[in-house]
């Protein structure tokens, strides 16, 4: 379904997102925000590193 170029762009995606959720989740610091983020940001890491 998916070309080498768009893992790329979901990858950069999903660190982005997650990275801002990061951000804004140390001002109210909610636990459950925290580990979406890091798991996003996992993800992103992991789709970079794929290609």
């Amino acid at each position: 379904m998916f070309c080498g170029g768009n893992w790329m762009l979901i990858g950069i995606c999903a660190l982005a997102l997650g990275v801002s959720i990061v951000i804004v989740a140390l001002f109210p610091v909610c636990f459950l925000m925290i580990l979406i983020a890091v798991l996003l940001i996992l993800c992103g890491v992991g789709l970079l590193k794929r290609r």
